[in-house]
């Protein structure tokens, strides 16, 4: 009985921090700080890289720009689509926004196939961050 009653406190705890950590401004300070090295975008040749940052001037990843760098580059087929280059980890409640609002929209691939076939590093092409 007693194991239940801490349980469901942690639970609920835990629950309850998840929400105020996900407020919007909390949530954006808290991602630029913790997670400013974590998500990370890229097509199938690594031609199209994006690093988010979440700082104040810096825009996050839409489908919009996805659309001016098809527009303006070109590419392949198989290479218009964009993966992210991280796992979703439902322990880190702070993300949760984060991975519902952004991650929804993205598959997830590992650096380690998309490395193989990567172009080499232009530092003219502005769509290449890394």
């Amino acid at each position: 009985m007693k194991v239940r009653k801490y349980l469901l406190r942690f639970v609920l705890i835990y629950f309850i921090i998840g929400l105020l950590s996900n407020l919007p401004i909390l949530n954006a300070y808290i991602l630029y700080k913790i997670d400013n090295d974590h998500f990370k975008y890229s097509n199938a040749d690594a031609s199209f890289t994006v690093h988010e940052t979440f700082g104040f001037k810096n825009p996050r990843l839409s489908q919009q720009s996805i659309k001016f760098f098809i527009e303006e580059m070109k590419p392949t087929p198989e290479n218009q689509k964009v993966y992210r280059l991280y796992r979703i980890n439902p322990l880190c409640f702070w993300r949760w926004s984060y991975y519902l609002f952004q991650s929804v929209d993205f598959e997830y691939k590992s650096w380690k196939e998309i490395e193989p076939n990567r172009v080499p590093y232009d530092p003219e092409n502005r769509w290449q961050h890394f």
